[in-house]
């Protein structure tokens, strides 16, 4: 994944560019040069070079390019050859015909009066959790997506390439595209099929199945240039330059002059067509619709339940405080997810992501007269994005009501909040159910069948992990103690060790399972997602002939603490769970859908006639609560006793408070700045769904504690990564990189404190790309504006970037949840424990405990009074 320069280039005088842009190191005994900044080669003369350029295209386009090193080096001794990034910019007022236009102002978000200064300076917009400005930033996020969408179509074409004065096709091609061509070059080491693979590059592209996810990303993204030679919203992309001669072999460089007109003059031509093309795409219908559907699931999911992460609490609380407009409050359906009538869930086949066709695939329906279940519901897309949605569709509903220029209704069933189940017979759709709710935390597509299944986001699937790296989770809820494993004379003793520190490197079924939950709560998800037949069989139930026969059993399934869970005042975690075998769950069923040959049913009457008739709810669970429904409390419990001295026990008058929630920690000081220190994401060949953290200039004074599998994360486990992963999977290297370089600028923040500020930057300060500019510059300022060449050249100026480029091509912006599982699954990452914060309690609780408080002191002074009085009544 490194940029390695064959043997012949190794002498540095070649290189043209910033000095210290390279680092010379040893791989497998041979000595290869890492570029860390944009560099070029230049002819043996060495006289000239191509030095980044930028220049107005149709006086609409903002062009910059930026040349970098090839990795496989042509013959340059009678032209120059170079190969680089190009990022071309439009102002969207340009595009949709000026400030004043419907469209425009469709993408643009409104002003707050009460943004602070503070707020400003880091681009992040107070108003952002309010209708209008909500819709904006999703429509933003559509756009980009529907144009590297159209890009990638323009692009595969053979007939889109230019043909320059020295006989070479001139190719513009997405960063995904390119990124097959750069983990393909060396053709010494490959064998024929790769070769052949190789030749038929472009074809094959052609033949990839889209990802159906609408998600941001760094190859494209719309974002305000605050400059004042530049104002309003403006739509940025990368485009991978190369060429491909005559003779059909792709070389990925470009033969052109070294004069700058030249290569402008050139870089035109290539881009006049596609670039015209673009502008005809971006007005059309289907990329208002594409966008207007976007923009619709994201409102119908805002719907369902408030924001769980701190950063949008707080600007929800201040946008609600400073505007009493009606359209900035929402009528949440308190449910975790909604499945809109009409639905396609079924999938062509397991490794397929497309939509199978109906029949044979049943549209979804909700239950019919099911109070519980089904609901009908209207969602505000504005009156711009309504035009665009397609009253023909099976899934949307006319109204009658004033507001039909504006609302979309939809009639279809909610998951409520609670413990949902959802049972059935094998093969009647259960999974499927599940798998669609999973990936409904995500924007599809329209034709996906799956775009008005939404799920907050901030549910989370969890699954049991053998093998997993666990370090320092309290895990106390589910798994009281553990043998520690300790000997005395080579015999095994019975001590046993605290699991409310829990470390392995190599968790069970259980055990995996059981920090799954608490990591998720530790990130405030708001609902766990589970399959029973991906689960630990002893983690979920327990019946009772094996309680019977193991009395000593450590482990207190998820089924007794699912109620509690919810219940809790700190957590308020939902469950949904997919239940085939296990009855004994129909006891804790706060809502149950019934699937029968792929329908829905209302299965919650039954269930409780069931539940009623085969309950084990009087049995005592080792003591502690009503089997099934145990309370996710908080215990105080004394202290050990210890001997005075005479041998007699004394209390201790202090008390050990036991919490069953994830304790506070961070990453540990020594692992960000010692063993992880400049670490580098590595994406292993063939793998999509495994990183690699580790340090490119470690020393022999770094390696003595070191493992070997130190910086490995395993995400395959972790079913909610998109597509094939690779490109979500390494945005979560890259926010971990971030999140360990602002450990140290934030020594008291923990695990959650660090993600809500990650958050905070993804979704208020420039998102991913961001990222980026911070982990160059190394400080806290992330801003992304600036004009085109100086953006292209600060994203490029870091190895980091073009590892990225070389890697994957572009990367994904992660949820919160995604960056979690990755940092806790980091072999080698360790967490120190922090102190508890002090309790966050709000006005009224704080007067009403200023009277308890004060209604005690007054009993113990009248206490103390009496009892003063009968000791002096005594003595006389």
């Amino acid at each position: 994944n490194h940029s390695f320069v064959k043997p012949h280039c190794m002498d540095h005088s070649c290189f043209v560019g910033v000095p210290g842009a390279y680092q010379k190191e040893t791989y497998d005994g041979a000595t290869c040069i890492y570029p860390k900044l944009p560099i070029i080669m230049t002819s043996s003369s060495k006289e000239e070079e191509v030095a980044a350029i930028s220049f107005q295209h149709n006086d609409a386009w903002s062009i910059a390019f930026h040349p970098f090193l090839s990795h496989s080096q042509p013959d340059t001794s009678s032209s120059e050859y170079i190969e680089g990034i190009l990022l071309a910019s439009i102002s969207l007022a340009e595009l949709y015909g000026g400030n004043d236009s419907e469209a425009y102002r469709a993408f643009v978000y409104e002003a707050s009066a009460t943004a602070s200064s503070e707020a400003t300076t880091k681009h992040v917009s107070t108003a952002k959790s309010s209708k209008k400005n909500a819709m904006a930033k999703a429509a933003r996020v559509a756009l980009a997506d529907y144009t590297m969408r159209v890009l990638s179509n323009l692009l595969s074409n053979d007939t889109n390439t230019h043909v320059n004065s020295y006989g070479h096709n001139i190719t513009l091609l997405t960063m995904e595209q390119a990124k097959h061509h750069n983990q393909n070059l060396d053709s010494s080491s490959k064998s024929r099929r790769m070769q052949a693979r190789k030749r038929n590059l472009l074809s094959s592209m052609k033949k990839k199945e889209e990802v159906p996810y609408v998600l941001e990303r760094t190859d494209c993204y719309v974002a305000d240039n605050n400059n004042d030679n530049a104002e309003g919203a403006v739509l940025h992309f990368f485009l991978h330059v190369g060429s491909r001669n005559n003779s059909n072999n792709y070389s990925n460089t470009v033969q052109v002059s070294s004069n700058a007109t030249a290569v402008e003059q050139c870089l035109s031509n290539a881009l006049q067509d596609v670039l015209s093309k673009l502008i005809t795409k971006l007005s059309s219908r289907e990329c208002f619709s594409h966008i207007a559907s976007v923009v619709l699931q994201r409102q119908l999911r805002a719907m369902l339940q408030p924001p769980r992460n701190t950063a949008a609490r707080n600007v929800n609380s201040n946008s609600n405080s400073s505007s009493s407009s009606s359209d900035d409050t929402r009528e949440y359906l308190n449910a975790v997810a909604f499945i809109a009538d009409g639905s396609l869930l079924p999938r062509k086949s397991g490794r397929s992501v497309q939509p199978m066709q109906s029949p044979p695939a049943v549209p979804f329906s909700a239950p019919q007269e099911s109070e519980q279940l089904t609901k009908v519901v209207e969602v505000h897309v504005g009156t711009f994005w309504r035009q665009f949605l397609k009253e023909g569709d099976q899934n949307l509903n006319s109204t009658t009501s004033a507001a039909v220029s504006s609302t979309v209704t939809l009639r279809g069933m909610i998951i409520p909040q609670g413990v949902t189940l959802i049972v059935g017979g094998g093969y009647h759709g259960k999974s499927t159910i599940l798998q669609a709710l999973s990936y409904g935390v995500y924007d599809k597509v329209p034709g996906d069948g799956r775009e008005l299944c939404v799920t907050h986001s901030d549910a989370v699937s969890i699954r049991a992990e053998d093998g997993r790296y666990v370090n320092n989770v309290n895990v106390s809820a589910f798994i009281n103690s553990i043998p520690s494993g300790k000997t005395i004379n080579g015999a095994s003793i019975s001590s046993k060790s605290d699991t409310t520190k829990f470390s392995t490197m190599d968790a069970s079924g259980s055990t995996s399972q059981a920090a799954n939950v608490i990591e998720a709560l530790e990130c405030q998800a708001s609902a766990l997602l589970v399959d029973e037949d991906v689960s630990a069989a002893n983690f979920m139930a327990r019946d009772g002939r094996m309680r019977a026969m193991i009395m000593d059993e450590p482990i207190t399934p998820l089924l007794y603490r699912v109620n509690g869970l919810y219940l809790s005042k700190e957590h308020n975690t939902s469950t949904v769970v997919v239940v085939g075998g296990v009855g004994e769950w129909l006891d804790v069923a706060d809502a149950v859908v019934l699937m029968k040959n792929y329908v829905a049913y209302d299965g919650l009457k039954k269930a409780r006639s069931v539940s009623y008739q085969f309950s084990y709810g009087h049995v005592q669970y080792a003591g502690r609560g009503v089997v099934h429904r145990l309370p996710w409390e908080v215990k105080e419990e004394k202290m050990l006793r210890e001997e005075n001295d005479d041998g007699d026990d004394m209390d201790v008058d202090e008390k050990k408070v036991t919490t069953l929630s994830p304790l506070r920690r961070r990453p540990l000081t020594d692992c960000t700045l010692s063993k992880f220190k400049d670490a580098a994401v590595h994406m292993p060949e063939g793998s999509s769904s495994r990183l690699w953290l580790y340090s490119d200039t470690e020393s022999e004074n770094d390696m003595v504690d070191y493992d070997e599998d130190d910086g490995i994360i395993d995400m395959s486990k972790c079913s909610q990564l998109v597509g094939n992963a690779s490109e979500q999977l390494y945005g979560c290297g890259i926010c971990i990189l971030w999140l360990m370089q602002e450990s140290q600028r934030c020594k008291d923040d923990d695990v959650f404190d660090l993600l809500d500020r990650l958050e905070d930057v993804l979704e208020y300060g420039g998102g991913m790309n961001a990222i980026f500019a911070s982990l160059v510059s190394a400080t806290n300022e992330s801003s992304v504006t600036g004009t085109t060449k100086e953006m292209l050249s600060m994203l490029l100026s870091s190895h980091t970037t073009l590892d990225l480029y070389d890697t994957v091509g572009f990367c994904y912006h992660p949820r919160r949840h995604e960056v979690a599982m990755a940092l806790t699954r980091m072999r080698g990452m360790k967490f120190e424990i922090l102190p508890e914060k002090p309790k966050a309690v709000d006005i009224e609780t704080s007067e009403e405990e200023a009277k308890r408080l004060e209604e005690e002191a007054k009993k113990k002074a009248l206490a103390d009074l009496w009892a003063n009085r009968r000791k002096r009544g005594v003595n006389r």
